[in-house]
């Protein structure tokens, strides 16, 4: 008997994927929605993030969003700003 297992390629996860889905503070408006660049929105210490800097400066939950990573002690970029563990490392 021969056993075939279908694979199928996992969808691709956007950022918005990773976005807290029981904090309904506007997550649908971020400027990141959407964005498949996730590991540019989890650097390491070493590396500039620019790119997510950038998409932060024009967001309309950006204060919000900074506010969430500091609440839940997130890690990454959040708000235009660096945090480890809910504590902002990078401005």
């Amino acid at each position: 008997m021969i056993v075939r297992l279908e694979t199928t390629a996992p969808a691709e996860v956007t950022l918005t994927d990773l976005l807290p889905l029981s904090d309904s503070q506007g997550w649908h408006r971020a400027a990141c929605r959407g964005d498949a660049n996730h590991e540019a929105w989890f650097p390491y210490p070493s590396q500039d993030f620019d790119y997510a800097r950038e998409v932060c400066a024009g967001c309309p939950i950006r204060a919000s969003c900074g506010e969430f990573a500091t609440r839940t002690s997130q890690s990454g970029v959040w708000g235009g700003h660096e945090f480890d563990r809910g504590r902002m490392i990078r401005e």
